[in-house]
Parts: structure tokens; C-alpha cells; sequence
């Protein structure tokens, strides 16, 4: 079993944003509605309120697996994640970098010149103009980040719809089931909070974060090149890594704390899933998210990766 791409178009259509509240609900309505008919009892699905709701299913006191996505969608900050084919996302972000610091230096300079002009005593105006030019780039980061995106297939409908997906194959297999939790993290584009808050909860009910594998699926739906990717070297990277490079597929695999930054980093023995392009100068890049460009899901490419990690899975190989 995977997911349909009807019941793709179903989210597609009727859940393309998740940022409100309202929005929210509505999708977890859905998600639980579509976990029960796969045969998961509400005893099994649970909604953690967390620095957000995040919505988990299965026992993570006996979960070896335990596989994630964040639900939530992001505002239009395409331009602060700028991917570029050109230089990918690191290179438009150093760029962007660059340019930010030269209108925040400029901006003394700017004023001072003014002042003089004018015949102004500006003896503080350096440090209002720079002043002034953070201010400024801080309302404009401000303001993308409450506007919300109208387009996320990638980013993150297709974690989502990877998890249903694996949820489904996994519904059937008895022993499975009590290996496996799935969760569906709130408030990630708002610095990880809704993670970061399931992470403390499960803490204090006594989970060993470092037992179990977290495996995080964020933004699968659009690109090439499977990428893994974590803040740093553990178990659960190294053994998804060396499974699917052993089947033949050649992943690459990359310890990243800024372009491929998600909910794994709140999780010790953690990994990311990805497809990226690569840019003309040969770096990765995640396409088009948080712009209203992202429309691009392949429900082939996430029913392939979820089948993979089904098979993997079963046979003990991660």
C-alpha cells in the first residue's frame, strides 16, 4: 500500500496552507480521520501540545523507529532562503548576507554625508543610520515571516504525505507497529519549537532519545538528489545512509547545522531526508520553499523512498 495520488490531491487542495491555528485543526482532522481508517485506533494516536500540537501516533516506549515531518507551513521568506541555480542555497545566501551587511554599513555613511550637506551636527548619526538600516531589515524579516505561503508541496506536504504513506504499509504488519511512532511536528518554520517542545515532553516521560532512530522527512516531493543530512555523526545517520548506498542508490549524505537545518537537529540519534538539485557550480539546493513557486510533488518519488525505508526497515537493515 502507499498513498494515492487522489488522496494527495485531497490535501493538495483542501489543506494548501497550514498556518493558522484553524488551519491547523483542520489538518490533524483529516490526518487522524485517514489514521483511523488505516486501521490505527484513537488510543494510538495522540496530540501533544507542545510548544504547538504535535499529533503522534504509536508507543514510543517500545518505538526503534521513530519517523517524522513537520506539518506547519512557512511564510514568504523565499527570499531570506534564497535558492538559486546559478550558486544553490548556500551561495544566495551568502550573497543575500553580504548585501544586508553593505545596506547596514551603508546606511551611516549615508546619513553622515546627509548631515553634512544639510550642516547638520550629526555626531551620533552613524549610529542611528546603522540603527535605522537593522531596524529596517529586521520589520522586513518580520513581515515575511507573518505572510503567509500559499504554495508548500514540497515544504513540508510531501513529509507529510511521506508519513502517511509509511504509516499505511507499516498498519499491516503487527510486529511493526509496536517497532514504529510517527510524528507530525507543529511550529517548525517558527525555529523548531514544536520538535523542540516534543522533545522535552518525551523526556520527562522517561524516552531515551538516544535509543531510538529519528528519521525526519522535510521537503521530498521535488528534486533528484536523495540527500541525508544531520548536526552531527550518529548511529541513525550512518545506518540509513550505508542501507540505501548498499541497495545502489548512491545518496549523498552531509553534517549540516544552517542549509539543512530541521526537526532532527532536537533529536541526538537523528537524520533528515531530503531531494535536492545541484546548482551550476555543484551545490545542493533545496528548490523553490517558502516561495509561491512551490507546486512541484511527486507522489512517485515518495512512494519509492517510503517503499525503501518499508523494505529496510523489516529487514532489520537500519
Amino acid at each position: 500500500m502507499a498513498i494515492s495520488a487522489q488522496k494527495a490531491t485531497e490535501i493538495f487542495d483542501n489543506h494548501p496552507t497550514r498556518f493558522t491555528k484553524k488551519e491547523k485543526a483542520a489538518l490533524r482532522d483529516t490526518l487522524r480521520a485517514e489514521l483511523n481508517r488505516m486501521g490505527y485506533a484513537d488510543g494510538e494516536i495522540s496530540e501533544v501540545k507542545a510548544s504547538g500540537i504535535n499529533l503522534a501516533v504509536g508507543d514510543l516506549r517500545t518505538a526503534e523507529y521513530v519517523f517524522t515531518a513537520h506539518y506547519d507551513t512557512p511564510g514568504r521568506t523565499g527570499w531570506m532562503l534564497s535558492s538559486s541555480k546559478l550558486v544553490g542555497q548556500t551561495g544566495a545566501n551568502i550573497v543575500l548576507m553580504l548585501v544586508m551587511i553593505g545596506i547596514a554599513c551603508a546606511g551611516p555613511w549615508l546619513l553622515s554625508w546627509a548631515a553634512e550637506q544639510w550642516g547638520i551636527a550629526g555626531s551620533d548619526s552613524a549610529f542611528w543610520g546603522f540603527e535605522g538600516g537593522m531596524l529596517a531589515m529586521l520589520a522586513v524579516m518580520i513581515l515575511s515571516m507573518v505572510i503567509k505561503n500559499k504554495n508548500n508541496r514540497n515544504d513540508n506536504t510531501s513529509g507529510v504525505l511521506s508519513l502517511l504513506s509509511l504509516a499505511e504499509q507499516v498498519a499491516a504488519d503487527e510486529q511493526l507497529r509496536k517497532k514504529c511512532c510517527f510524528v507530525f511536528f507543529d511550529n517548525e518554520e517558527w525555529g523548531l519549537l514544536g520538535s523542540s517542545g516534543f522533545a522535552s515532553w518525551g523526556k520527562k516521560q522517561g524516552i531515551d532519545w538516544k535509543k531510538n532512530k529519528l528519521i525526519n522527512f522535510d521537503c521530498v516531493g521535488n528534486g533528484d538528489i536523495l540527500t541525508f543530512a544531520s548536526t552531527k555523526k550518529n548511529d541513525a545517520a550512518e545506518s540509513v545512509t550505508a542501507a540505501f548506498r548498499e541497495a545502489g542508490l548512491n545518496p549523498v549524505y552531509k553534517r549540516s547545522m544552517l542549509i539543512f537545518l530541521s526537526d532532527h537537529a532536537n533529536f541526538p540519534n537523528s537524520v533528515m531526508v531530503s531531494y535536492t538539485m545541484r546548482s551550476a557550480i555543484g551545490l545542493l539546493y533545496l528548490p523553490l520553499i517558502h516561495t509561491g513557486k512551490d507546486t512541484v510533488c511527486s507522489i512517485d518519488q515518495i512512494n519509492g523512498l517510503t517503499g525503501r525505508f518499508y523494505g529496510m526497515i523489516r529487514q532489520g537493515k537500519i
